[in-house]
């Protein structure tokens, strides 16, 4: 008689994600939000340098075929962002195309009836890529919406491959394999979701900025939650009139903060702080909570080749002040495909039309510093279990995966930016996350 395995590791997963949500919830925020909006348009280009690792499996009816890979690349970026974040609608685009050189090293495997081949590989070659990611959430009342996000991404490699194994055949035989050949290999994808949620996460963006140039040139004033809102306000209208093509007056623009200034508090208006005025220009910073639910899909030209199940989706932000965020999220994730062709288990034909799932959580504590208004620093950690579910009859094993991360950013100029991204993915296997580090320095510029 099949023993049946224990339902624990069933559960464990959707325990992991309550009992995360409801930590993170129990916080409260320590400052009220009259300020919802933030729309911006954004364009950079610059230069990207970075180190990650990746891997590709590819099973068929014959044969099985595996790579991992350590990439070190340097690309030209082109990338537009759009946030348009209103009281009845929050929906952000973004778009970038990237090409430039790369090269590298890893591990090969190609296996069949026929022949077994295995070996180290080292390449270089010219990389190109393209990505569009749409989210739209839309807002019945101040708290329900629904949410509909879909992207599309393409990349294309020229390489040239040099492979230094060996080859066994059927019978054992083995032979010295030493290559030298220039490839090409096309990858595309779409990932879609629609959903259900509750809860707002507010851009805290121009309140910070209210907040930080009140405090600083007006250090022995003290200003109440609705004046800092008040300005707030301002500074909203003002950089929402902004269009990126023409460009933007930052001596016009501060114009109307000493005018308010004056006007509202009665204050004088510092000539320093238009040096200050370019700054502030970080992606959205929130406050709030926000819950959703909802089926997804996935579509990539290699093996699994559709994907479609379910996510569950927790984030949490706290403004604790000018200087500090809090942000945490929990996610769950159910995914499934259907392998329509032959399984071969150790080489042996098992059964065919054969249905795969498993299930994935994403949970991630970090903190972003701001010691001035140019400059951000974020850190933390991912905690990315994992579990095969296999139709729920033959649960697997959970998989721990952690990974820290730390980022820089800093605005050198009006234009000129810098960001730095460092993490280290901690895995105790490579079924789900691929162990190794994730380094990348970008230097670009911006119009907005």
């Amino acid at each position: 008689m099949r023993k049946r395995k224990s339902i624990f590791p069933k559960i464990y997963l959707p325990l992991i994600f309550v009992f995360a949500v409801f930590i993170a919830g129990a916080q409260d925020s320590g400052i009220s939000n009259d300020v919802v909006s933030f729309t911006k348009r954004e364009l950079n280009w610059g230069l990207i340098m970075g180190v990650s690792k990746e891997r590709e499996e590819l099973l068929s009816d014959e044969s099985r075929f595996n790579e991992e890979r350590t990439l070190l690349n340097g690309k030209f970026r082109f990338e537009n962002n759009y946030w348009n974040l209103l009281d009845y609608k929050q929906e952000r685009l973004n778009f970038k195309i990237e090409v430039g050189p790369y090269g590298g090293f890893g591990d090969w495997v190609d296996s069949s009836k026929v022949e077994y081949i295995t070996a180290d590989q080292d390449f270089y070659g010219l990389r190109t890529s393209a990505n569009i990611d749409y989210t739209y959430r839309y807002y019945y009342d101040a708290k329900s919406y629904t949410v509909f996000d879909v992207s599309a991404w393409g990349r294309y490699d020229l390489y040239k491959q040099n492979l230094d194994g060996t080859s066994t055949d059927s019978l054992g035989n083995t032979t010295p394999v030493d290559e030298s050949d220039t490839k090409d290999r096309l990858r595309y994808g779409i990932n879609a979701k629609a959903g259900w949620g509750s809860g707002r996460l507010s851009p805290m963006n121009h309140l910070m900025t209210a907040h930080y140039l009140l405090e600083k040139y007006y250090p022995g004033r003290l200003f109440s939650d609705y004046e800092i809102a008040q300005f707030a306000q301002v500074i909203a209208n003002i950089k929402h009139r902004r269009n990126y093509k023409e460009g933007h007056d930052t001596e016009k623009e501060m114009l109307e903060v000493i005018d308010f200034i004056r006007s509202t508090f009665v204050l004088a208006s510092p000539e320093s702080m238009t040096a200050e005025w370019s700054f502030s220009e970080f992606d959205p910073r929130y406050q709030g909570n926000r819950f959703e639910i909802g089926p997804h899909f996935k579509y990539y030209n290699q093996e699994p080749d559709f994907l479609y199940g379910g996510y569950i989706q927790y984030d949490n932000a706290k403004y604790v002040n000018v200087k500090w965020n809090r942000n945490f999220s929990a996610g769950l994730v159910y995914n499934r495909y259907t392998k329509t062709d032959m399984e071969y288990v150790d080489e042996y034909l098992v059964n065919d039309n054969v249905s795969r799932d498993w299930a994935t959580a994403d949970i991630n504590l970090g903190w972003s510093y701001y010691p001035n208004l140019k400059t951000q620093f974020d850190f933390g950690m991912r905690y990315v279990p994992g579990i095969e579910l296999n139709n729920f009859d033959n649960v697997g094993s959970l998989s721990h995966n952690f990974i820290p991360y730390l980022a820089y950013f800093t605005q050198l100029n009006a234009k000129s930016r810098v960001k730095l991204n460092l993490a280290w993915r901690i895995a105790d296997g490579e079924q789900f996350v691929v162990p190794g580090p994730e380094f990348s320095l970008s230097i670009y510029r911006s119009k907005y």
